[in-house]
């Protein structure tokens, strides 16, 4: 109680200091402050990266894929057979939250003045679109749950713009087979999700389109997409849609290969886990330099009040109580700093992730704005790390105040 009533009248006032130790104390708390706001928005960065270029490749591909191990390897267009109670058996699993039938397929678009390679998805009745729908743009997505079938389909607003086509137009459609074939669809709707990496490529439409277009049977189709609840259930599911494969295969005379969204994705998520290197770099610099402003500001108001410390040596006070003087008045220093912070460097977090103020050139950063994401657990794992920390690399120093004697704290005025 004795050492944090000295603290607290040592922090706020400069009555027997030379004019160094409240500058001191204001650099000290911005060097905290700069400090903790870079770190907040680079761990905010990050994890906005990482979780928004994680749900669109979600949507584009599900957690996991199951398709024929022959066209996984980019061999041949091999279908697999996926029956209503296998579609059914899959769903039913503890951490599966939909399973869906696909069917994937190039072809060229093509209108009087241009014309685009692209990749034609195929959905079933069962397809989930919410994903394509929070992203849409105009028109609807494209209707695959009626008996007959659809000649509509949805494009991105990138293939759109290319090809100079909008709602309602009738766009001819090429496949390069054994011999080429061609559709005519109707545009429904267009979505932009932003991720230039699919939007370049990826329309939807009916998969019955896809079947007849490959004469394969409506129990073929090119793989199944399974989304989970959450993304910490991956292994397990894995293992469970594995024991369900297996057998099915054997029966069906069908090798099976089942990959993540990781696996379908290496090269971005490869550079995902470079940017947490980068992050990591970040947050060590700024955690030194806020440091090291520490260090400086408690070294000069050590010595702006040695007289102080002479004093109190002089009444009884052991070096141990003095450090911890000092201690406390270092962190209402740090604990200041930190409050600023933590104010200016969520302010600018949220402010980017209601606006998206600042831009990206989607087609290198895969996202159209910089992406922010703040969460209470990590802000105080932060803030606790941080405090400890500048607490901690402040005991050696402060150790200066044993070399203090009463006697030569006198010579100082």
């Amino acid at each position: 109680m004795v050492e944090r009533f000295i603290a607290r009248r040592l922090y706020g006032s400069t009555e027997g200091a030379r004019g160094g130790s409240r500058p001191a104390i204001i650099i000290a708390t911005a060097g905290i402050s700069v400090g903790l706001v870079v770190m907040i928005i680079t761990l905010a960065v990050s994890l906005g990266f990482r979780h928004q270029i994680r749900e669109k490749v979600t949507g584009f591909t599900q957690h996991l894929q199951i398709s024929n191990y022959y066209s996984a390897l980019g061999k041949d267009e091999q279908p697999i057979s996926c029956t209503d109670t296998l579609l059914a058996q899959i769903s039913s699993l503890p951490y599966v939250d939909h399973a869906q039938r696909y069917i994937d397929k190039p072809g060229i678009l093509r209108t009087d003045s241009a014309f685009q390679g692209f990749i034609l998805r195929g959905a079933g009745p069962e397809y989930d679109f919410s994903f394509f729908e929070s992203y849409l743009k105009e028109g609807t997505v494209p209707n695959v749950c009626d008996s007959a079938q659809t000649l509509e389909f949805m494009l991105s607003r990138h293939l759109a713009d290319c090809m100079g086509v909008s709602i309602g137009d009738r766009i001819d459609v090429y496949f390069v087979q054994d011999q080429v074939k061609a559709r005519r669809l109707t545009l429904t709707g267009i979505y932009e999700t932003g991720f230039a990496e699919y939007d370049q490529y990826y329309a939807v439409t009916d998969i019955r389109t896809l079947q007849r277009l490959n004469n394969w049977s409506g129990d073929q189709v090119m793989g199944i997409g399974i989304g989970l609840s959450d993304e910490k259930y991956l292994t397990p599911s894995y293992i469970q849609v594995r024991g369900i494969m297996d057998p099915y295969g054997k029966a069906h005379d069908e090798t099976y290969a089942i990959q993540t969204m990781e696996q379908l994705n290496s090269g971005l998520f490869a550079w995902l886990d470079v940017l947490n290197v980068n992050v990591a770099v970040i947050l060590i610099l700024m955690l030194g330099i806020a440091g090291f402003t520490m260090i400086s500001g408690l070294l000069i108001i050590i010595f702006e009040r040695t007289r102080t410390i002479g004093l109190l040596k002089a009444l009884g006070a052991d070096n141990v109580t003095i450090r911890k003087i000092f201690l406390h008045m270092s962190a209402y220093i740090v604990g200041r700093g930190m409050l600023i912070g933590d104010a200016i460097g969520i302010a600018i977090c949220l402010i980017q992730q209601h606006t998206g103020l600042i831009p990206l050139d989607a087609s290198n950063y895969y996202l159209d704005s910089v992406p922010m994401e703040v969460s209470l657990w990590w802000l105080v794992i932060l803030n606790a790390v941080m405090f400890l920390l500048s607490i901690l690399m402040l005991l050696g120093p402060s150790q200066i105040i044993s070399r203090i004697s009463p006697a030569t704290s006198m010579r100082f005025e």
